[in-house]
């Protein structure tokens, strides 16, 4: 063996030299490469993207936390965005201005019962401010107009010597009147209200007297029209109280509700003077309205 190596040429020897290093330098480093491996690999096993974004994330305040903490929207509701689940709820500043109109018929009670007054008819107006869905507060402008009974009319008819004699009274009036309502279900109830303010009575007296008119397109013609032949006034205040019922017939949600109420009405007039020889005194009124408020 030693005499063929002798024999082998030097860059033979030399190449075999070199690849017995290279297998022994490979020996060396398979261990370290296993361990390099395992590393890896234990590594590769404890990291996952996915598991990295959740830990950032923390599915958990996503799906229950963040979700139920989550502010309120501009409108309230819990998630509810700017369009929440409450906005059905809002309300204008001008949702709380009160309106109302009405009419009926008015009879007269106290010294009116004693031959000054009769039976007649009423309307109102009204606009003021609902502090609540239970308290408010109305201005209200009432006209009464109510007759002179017939009786009363002969008999002044005799003493005047004006034949036929018609008469009436009307009495308009400014008054503030607060308003309480009490709910029954969610569309009928009740409420009471009552106030005062400034009234004012007039007293008319007329006779019909002809006259002769023209016209374009008739020509002329012949009629009779009423001619006031007395006349009493007087200013005063005088109070109201009453009680009614309303019911919301456009349905629970709306702010219109249909009533019907009645009032006492008293007013402070004068009696029969020198001044005013048609004063009846202080005089009662019982108005019975229909109508629509807002």
């Amino acid at each position: 063996m030693l005499a063929v190596c002798r024999t082998l040429p030097v860059s033979l020897r030399r190449v075999s030299a070199v690849a017995a290093a290279l297998a022994v330098a490979g020996a060396l480093s398979l261990p370290a490469f296993a361990a390099s491996a395992g590393s890896a690999s234990s590594s590769s096993d404890g990291y996952s993207s996915s598991a990295a974004y959740t830990r950032g994330l923390n599915v958990d305040d996503l799906v229950g936390n963040t979700l139920a903490d989550a502010p309120s929207g501009q409108y309230g509701g819990n998630g509810g965005g700017q369009y929440g689940a409450q906005y059905p709820n809002y309300q204008s500043r001008w949702s709380k201005l009160a309106f109302e109109a009405g009419g009926g018929f008015t009879a007269p009670i106290g010294n009116d019962t004693h031959g000054y007054n009769t039976w007649g008819y009423n309307f109102r107006v009204g606009a003021g401010w609902n502090f609540s869905k239970r308290i408010g507060v109305l201005v209200e402008y009432t006209f009464d107009r109510t007759k002179i009974p017939g009786s009363t009319l002969s008999f002044l008819s005799n003493e005047s010597g004006v034949s036929p004699l018609y008469g009436n009274i009307n009495n308009w009036s400014f008054t503030v009147d607060p308003i309480l309502y009490q709910p029954f279900t969610k569309t009928t109830g009740a409420y009471i209200t009552g106030g005062g303010g400034f009234y004012r009575k007039v007293t008319n007296f007329s006779t019909p007297v002809p006259f002769t008119g023209c016209d374009f397109y008739y020509g002329c013609y012949y009629g009779y029209a009423a001619q006031t032949v007395a006349h009493s006034s007087s200013n005063q205040g005088g109070l109201n109280i009453g009680a009614g019922l309303y019911w919301k017939a456009f349905g629970q949600d709306s702010n219109a509700k249909l009533y019907m109420e009645a009032r006492y009405v008293w007013i402070n007039s004068p009696n029969a003077s020198n001044a005013d020889p048609y004063g009846s005194g202080t005089e009662g009124l019982i108005p019975v309205t229909f109508g629509v408020r807002f």
